[in-house]
């Protein structure tokens, strides 16, 4: 029973920290990165446009700054990039996901990163192993209480 509880907590924290990851951004929408976090890069490589920092990505970074200096929202700046690129602009979850992978496949992480977001996912299994293994604990004495 142990092995199931520990499999459970490692898989749900591993799918919650990665989901987080691949889809949510800390920036505000107000920012470049909290913007650039819904574009495709343009060029051929498949990475979302906030991890970008070639420069093709560059320079669509730069534009969306400065639509951001003169007022426009981010769903003005995401439709101005998709009435002028077109579909190719904007990311499906697929997409996103094949863009981080690819980021993370290249070497663009820095190591420190990839051990600090292995701890975090290995405290928080211990945390949810521990609540689930006093809950199944809990639930066994009360039905050995009943026998």
């Amino acid at each position: 029973m142990k092995k199931i509880v520990f499999a459970v907590s490692f898989i749900s924290v591993l799918l919650f920290m990665t989901g987080k990851y691949i889809f949510y951004t800390g920036a505000s929408d107000t920012t470049v990165m909290g913007i650039s976090h819904n574009l495709a890069c343009p060029c051929e490589c498949p990475m979302v446009l906030e991890d970008c920092h070639m420069s093709c990505g560059l320079k669509w970074k730069d534009q969306v700054g400065g639509f951001l200096k003169i007022g426009m929202t981010k769903d003005d700046i995401v439709s101005y990039f998709y009435k002028r690129y077109g579909g190719e602009a904007l990311l499906t979850p697929t997409q996103r996901i094949a863009g981080k992978w690819y980021q993370l496949s290249r070497g663009g992480y820095p190591v420190k990163d990839i051990i600090l977001f292995v701890m975090i996912v290995f405290v928080w299994t211990a945390l949810a192993y521990s609540v689930l293994m006093m809950v199944v604990e809990k639930i066994q004495s009360a039905g050995a209480g009943r026998q």
